[in-house]
């Protein structure tokens, strides 16, 4: 298959460009403006979400959650790094769980911090589910958050 430059492409550039195609087309999957989206949290879980961010949170990432000065949790910068692919839930549950707040660490429960990763996932426009994120790493594990 010639592209243009007069080289071809080794079948595995072609695997891997074909997987990141399917692998984005099923991220349209979990946009918010999508009514068919099936999403990873709910309505009322973001919401807690919210009211612990206001509490522990906003002071180091900002009212809406730009990051200043601690890093940002929406944008640019906050999807290049965790939606990419590479990175599951679980993840992000797992540095929050284990870092924050900066000068409390782990000072909340489980389900609290993954009522403020739902909130991070609202913030971000990813779509509500039918049911709450859980708690535990290994269903957490299975939601990849990709936009």
């Amino acid at each position: 298959m010639n592209l243009g430059a007069g080289r071809e492409r080794p079948r595995h550039q072609w695997h891997s460009q074909l997987a990141f195609a399917v692998l984005m087309l099923l991220a349209m999957n979990v946009r918010a403006d999508d009514p068919a989206a099936e999403g990873f949290y709910t309505e009322a879980q973001a919401l807690r979400g919210g009211q612990l961010y206001e509490q522990h949170c906003i002071a180091c990432h900002g009212g809406k959650l730009e990051g200043n000065p601690g890093a940002p949790l929406t944008g640019p910068a906050f999807l290049g790094r965790w939606a990419d692919g590479q990175h599951t839930v679980d993840d992000l549950f797992y540095v929050i769980r284990t870092s924050m707040p900066y000068s409390a660490p782990g000072s909340l429960s489980k389900q609290q911090y993954v009522d403020v990763v739902a909130y991070i996932l609202k913030s971000n426009g990813y779509a509500l589910g039918d049911a709450e994120l859980p708690p535990e790493s290994r269903a957490l594990k299975k939601a990849i958050p990709q936009k």
